[in-house]
């Protein structure tokens, strides 16, 4: 009897321990283009800043999985919500699973897609923009922002983290001052879009602003790894919180 009573107890304490630290641990999805993927300032995929947020969680002992398998580089707004409805797979372990069990069974999520549907847009506009025109055209991205968000949110239900929008002209001075408006603008009314979802928003705009060499390659828009780094210390402070 008492050895019946020691197992039982050895049981309940292996059951409580297993709810306290395996179950309380993150399963974490990166999605979006290649600045979730990483991709650095000279075209190769190194660490972004979902890697970073990775190492956070893996160096406190709260990882259970991570992926970016789902980041493409290029990749719009649209790519995002097509690979949910189509219920895009990637190889889990020795697996294929698809996108939507792999959001359902998350339960942090970060996302930064849209910045190659708006530079689409100013791209082929630099030297004469015309910022009434790219705020109707950010009206429609924060339309399929929305529609994207109402697809993730049918099968996540963690914390969910939008990343915002930079300058990355921030070395020339002319197109920082032209496009200013532009860049409040759908970074103020993504955060409204946020909160209708429930989501927290990472406004990066300023910190751009302020680290000009945080865009070290005058011929490309991704971010340095400091760069990287900081965007990573935001996501944290709201994981932290």
């Amino acid at each position: 009897m008492k050895k019946i009573l020691f197992i039982i107890i050895i049981f309940i304490i292996v059951f409580i321990l297993y709810i306290l630290f395996y179950n309380n641990k993150i399963m974490y999805v990166s999605l979006g283009d290649s600045l979730a993927m990483g991709k650095n300032a000279y075209g190769v995929v190194d660490y972004g800043y979902s890697d970073y947020v990775k190492d956070y969680l893996e160096d406190n002992n709260k990882l259970k999985y991570y992926t970016k398998g789902f980041a493409k580089d290029g990749y719009r707004i649209t790519d995002i919500i097509n690979d949910i409805e189509l219920n895009k797979k990637i190889k889990v372990e020795k697996n294929m699973e698809g996108i939507k069990t792999i959001l359902r069974r998350s339960n942090l999520l970060t996302i930064s897609v849209g910045s190659n549907d708006l530079l689409y847009k100013i791209n082929g506009n630099l030297d004469n923009i015309n910022n009434n025109e790219i705020n109707n055209y950010i009206n429609e991205l924060i339309s399929d922002y929305d529609k994207l968000l109402d697809n993730v949110t049918k099968y996540f239900k963690g914390e969910l983290i939008i990343i915002g929008y930079y300058n990355p002209y921030i070395n020339n001075a002319n197109y920082v001052r032209k496009l200013e408006n532009s860049f409040f603008y759908i970074n103020n009314n993504m955060q409204k879009l946020c909160d209708k979802y429930g989501a927290k928003y990472i406004n990066i705009y300023e910190i751009f602003i302020e680290n000009p060499d945080y865009i070290p390659n005058d011929n490309d828009i991704h971010p340095s790894k400091e760069g990287y780094e900081q965007i990573a210390n935001l996501i944290i402070d709201v994981i932290e919180k």
